[in-house]
């Protein structure tokens, strides 16, 4: 399991759902973590922490393997987290196909020697052609692969899922939250790095 005290830069990259599509600057996921890390270590300086928002609009897994290649050449970073697939599974693509390309930037980063958190994306709502069956798949080979292989995982999925199956409304679309759904993913990610940061 990763050393996260060690942490000092970690880079966040990924599609929209890592960018904060749809919100207001300031009420993406990462961005409300990072102030939340922000708020938290302000009184200790060894104990801060950059938090980089690299998420693109509209990436596929071959783009954001293209833009972290990009990132990690151009900085140093102690971790990376790194979600992905969505688009690639609304254009088609197979989980399995998904799973691959995820594994190809994720054993990217390990090569660099940064340690790696990967993200399970939320469910695709309002979904006729069957696409969120496939993200489940998906995800599923992550979490697998991460609970063998000891890496962090953060699982959006679920809990858009169980908060969706209690009837609130956390999408602004069919496949991005709104604010209240970015912010059950913000408290996600917190609840699973906070210990440690």
């Amino acid at each position: 399991m990763a050393n996260t005290k060690s942490w000092q830069k970690v880079l966040f990259i990924g599609d929209s759902l890592t960018r904060g599509y749809d919100v207001p600057y300031g009420k993406g996921w990462v961005e409300l973590l990072k102030a939340y890390f922000e708020k938290s270590t302000a009184t200790n300086e060894s104990a801060k922490i950059t938090m980089v928002n690299a998420g693109v609009d509209g990436a596929n897994l071959q783009a954001i393997y293209n833009n972290l290649e990009r990132a990690l050449h151009d900085s140093s970073y102690d971790a990376v987290f790194i979600m992905g697939g969505t688009n690639d599974i609304l254009h088609g693509r197979t989980a399995e196909d998904c799973y691959f390309s995820m594994m190809r930037s994720i054993h990217h980063i390990q090569k660099i020697g940064c340690d790696v958190v990967v993200g399970l994306a939320p469910q695709i709502d309002c979904d006729p052609d069957g696409d969120d069956a496939v993200l489940v798949d998906y995800n599923e080979r992550l979490k697998a692969y991460c609970k063998e292989q000891g890496l962090l995982y953060i699982d959006f999925y679920k809990t858009i899922a169980e908060a969706d199956y209690r009837g609130e409304i956390l999408y602004a679309g069919d496949v991005h939250p709104n604010e209240l759904g970015y912010h059950y993913m913000y408290e996600t990610a917190r609840d699973v790095l906070k210990a440690g940061l």
